[in-house]
């Protein structure tokens, strides 16, 4: 049988069974749908993500004293942040994936990020996701996308020492240790994130977009204004 995924000939890797999805697809689109959210749809890039970024960001800055949503929105974040344990990212291995979201956002206490730059992803990913056609609007594909540049704030753990070689001569030793970016963790923390922001993004996002097309223009991917 072929993989249902649109565009893809694959065959599955087992027989289909009715009582799941995963089975109706292949292996490498299963893959693709734990890293993404879909199975056919990847991650928005940081160049496409980057004017609703600045958008969302020059939105939200005059507003973050004034507005009740927003300041609920980035007191609730805080309160998570500050609230989060944190461990590095070599010891993760083995503990529950709930475990594994709350320490992301430990790392994010620990790298100093504010909670309004979290904000400020939700309304830019909100923005894209509404703008761009063909993108998906499903629950799971959203909570991906709002996590993925999230844990890119703060993702990794960073080790270097001095060692000495076989004949004595000092020199560093580098380690790099990044979580793996894919399965239930991401749908944890984007959900975690989109509970405290929806409200204010609902509330906002027809600014944040029409700040973002008188800046930058409409998404390459739509017809030209008329």
């Amino acid at each position: 049988m072929n993989c249902l995924t649109p565009g893809c000939e694959r065959l599955v890797g087992a027989p289909p069974n009715l009582s799941a999805i995963e089975p109706l697809h292949c292996k490498r689109c299963i893959a693709h749908k734990a890293r993404h959210g879909s199975y056919w749809f990847k991650t928005f890039t940081a160049e496409e993500l980057r004017p609703f970024m600045r958008a969302a960001s020059s939105y939200i800055a005059p507003r973050l004293l004034t507005d009740p949503l927003i300041r609920a929105a980035v007191e609730r974040l805080a309160f998570l942040i500050e609230a989060s344990s944190y461990e590095r990212a070599t010891r993760l291995r083995g503990l529950p994936a709930k475990t594994r979201a709350d320490i992301a956002f430990g790392r994010l206490r620990k790298a100093e990020v504010k909670p309004e730059r979290l904000l400020v992803i939700h309304m830019a990913l909100s923005a894209i996701l509404f703008e761009a056609p063909g993108a998906p609007q499903s629950e799971e594909f959203k909570h991906v996308q709002f996590a993925k540049p999230t844990i890119r704030l703060a993702s990794g753990w960073h080790g270097r020492w001095e060692s000495l070689d076989r004949e004595g001569r000092p020199h560093i030793i580098t380690m790099h240790k990044y979580p793996v970016s894919s399965g239930h963790v991401l749908r944890l923390i984007g959900a975690m994130i989109d509970e405290r922001c929806a409200p204010a993004t609902i509330a906002h996002l027809q600014g944040v977009l029409a700040l973002k097309v008188r800046r930058y223009g409409r998404h390459p991917g739509l017809p030209p204004a008329t």
